[in-house]
């Protein structure tokens, strides 16, 4: 179609609205979300501000006429799967100058890239360990070189835009109009420890000075929200904060004190696909061969930063395959990357912030279906709660775990929502979590059990007696309920001794019936 002619779908609107039309013709998109209107148009109307008056007023200005200018400062709070690709995607074809978006993992760098590529916009990209030619290709690619318009679109990571680097000089050399970051509370949870890179970014902007600067994020708790401000901005920025709560995810937690046995419950009785987080990479894989191994299933797999560019590929390809998966993951698959339909999210060890459970267990229901969030959590995860925990910040979880009230309300008020304050005129109702259905217990349901046979025998076993009997019930219920055996004798041992160790059984000392195992004395807490 040449600039004469109109597409049947095109109307005299589309003039005065190009962001409409670009989100039909080159997304497919008729609708948009009225915060992503608001976000792109804050962004547009601080490239407005700046050609009409000159980029010449910094962040901390209050002058009303240049509101829009200050606008264009902006951090996003959306929630995840609520679009916020599109927010800078959009304007990007739209303006003059290019757009330099910032992602933390090459997982999202490379989704970023390809999921442009199948719309036919090509975009510069630049990570660490490119080849010489690779470099030069998108160089290329960035100043138009190849044959093609100059890429309107740069995707980088934090260490590539290295202030003193030559990627940062060639893309000052042809000028961008808005840099983005995704996934900004990474500014405040990475910055500070192993990615110092991203405290740099403030230096990034101010020497390529873009007009407009838009950090999303979907979780960000008002200590987060304040550090990258900081970071970025000097202190002052516009907040655009959308719906915090996913209501089609059902939110429930199981106390337990072995690990193991409870994942494996709670993946025999969840709907797939599903994701399983872990703290750690060996963790990732021991719950993987843990769960192949109880279900007799391959269709079970692990991913984490360790693992080579193409395993990760073929990983990704085939979990997004495959409706019938799990996957184990760390938080190295949290970020961004998008599986629309995963029924459920376990997290088999907390995450340390509201923020990371939050973009985590939103993985689950991103088509906007009935999904379901659990969370394992023990005694342990507790006790490391307390030694670590400086801020209120640091018992979040604790609190979502314990507190005995609306898990989502508990995550949301972590999370700053102002719907979540006890005093606003509308508040969150709960869509779903175990609390307000009346099924969530207080108690580690396991060491229950386990305290309750040793109440019905007092010193009549030891140790290795009630982790064999206990063993042995265990494996029986599972036979006769045809369910995976989630019990093993090293896990009951592991659960008995752990008991033992923190007070809540004891070895009786003396007599004709030491080493047996008794309740605490009275007086002394378990």
């Amino acid at each position: 179609m040449n600039e004469n002619e109109t597409s049947e779908y095109q109307t005299d609107d589309d003039f005065r609205d190009p962001i409409a039309r670009v989100a039909r013709e080159d997304f497919g998109i008729p609708y948009l979300f009225p915060w992503q209107r608001l976000v792109i148009a804050n962004i547009l109307d601080a490239i407005a501000w700046s050609k009409a008056n000159g980029n010449e007023i910094g962040a901390d200005s209050t002058h009303p006429e240049e509101d829009d200018y200050l606008r264009g400062r902006q951090i996003v709070l959306l929630p995840t799967g609520a679009g916020k690709s599109l927010c800078f995607q959009l304007p990007a074809l739209t303006l003059e100058r290019a757009t330099l978006v910032v992602f933390p993992l090459l997982a999202l760098q490379a989704d970023q890239r390809r999921r442009l590529a199948e719309r036919g916009i090509e975009a510069a990209f630049f990570r660490g360990s490119q080849t010489m030619e690779e470099r030069e290709a998108q160089f290329a690619r960035l100043e138009g070189r190849d044959g093609k318009p100059p890429a309107k679109i740069i995707i980088a990571n934090p260490e590539i835009l290295d202030p003193a680097g030559t990627v940062i000089e060639r893309i000052e050399k042809v000028g961008i109009d808005h840099l983005a970051i995704d996934e900004a509370h990474c500014v405040a949870e990475w910055g500070d420890t192993f990615r110092p890179a991203y405290l740099k970014l403030g230096e990034v902007i101010a020497r390529l000075k873009p007009t407009a600067v838009t950090a999303f994020t979907a979780t960000a708790s008002p200590p987060v929200l304040a550090r990258v401000a900081e970071a970025l901005f000097g202190g002052a920025a516009h907040v655009v904060r959308g719906e915090s709560d996913r209501p089609n995810i059902a939110y429930s937690v199981y106390r337990c004190r072995a690990k193991d046995p409870a994942l494996i419950r709670e993946v025999a009785r969840r709907k797939r696909p599903l994701v399983v987080f872990c703290a750690t990479r060996g963790g990732t894989e021991r719950a993987a061969r843990l769960l192949r191994e109880a279900f007799d299933d391959e269709a079970i797999r692990f991913y984490h930063a360790g693992l080579l560019k193409e395993e990760k590929i073929e990983v990704e390809t085939w979990f997004h395959a495959h409706d019938g998966a799990i996957l184990c993951a760390t938080c190295a698959w949290g970020l961004g990357i998008d599986k629309k339909n995963v029924r459920t999210v376990i997290h088999r060890d907390p995450p340390g912030s509201a923020e990371a459970y939050a973009q985590e267990s939103g993985r689950a229901g991103r088509d906007g279906e009935a999904a379901e969030a659990v969370l394992l959590w023990s005694a342990d995860d507790a006790r490391r709660a307390r030694e670590r925990g400086k801020t209120p910040r640091d018992f979040a979880m604790s609190e979502f775990a314990e507190s005995g009230n609306c898990r989502r309300l508990t995550l949301l008020e972590a999370l700053g929502d102002p719907k979540a304050d006890k005093g606003a005129v509308e508040q969150i109702a709960c869509s779903g979590c175990d609390v307000c259905a009346g099924s969530a217990k207080d108690e580690e349901l396991d060491a229950k059990i386990a305290i309750d046979f040793v109440r019905m025998n007092r010193g009549a076993f030891k140790k290795s007696e009630v982790e064999a009997r206990l063993y042995a019930a265990a494996t029986r219920h599972a036979i006769k309920a045809k369910a995976a055996r989630e019990w093993k004798r090293s896990d009951m041992a592991a659960m008995v001794e752990s008991l033992v160790a923190d007070g809540s059984l004891r070895e009786i000392e003396t007599g004709p019936w030491k080493g047996r195992l008794t309740l605490p004395k009275r007086g002394i807490p378990p």
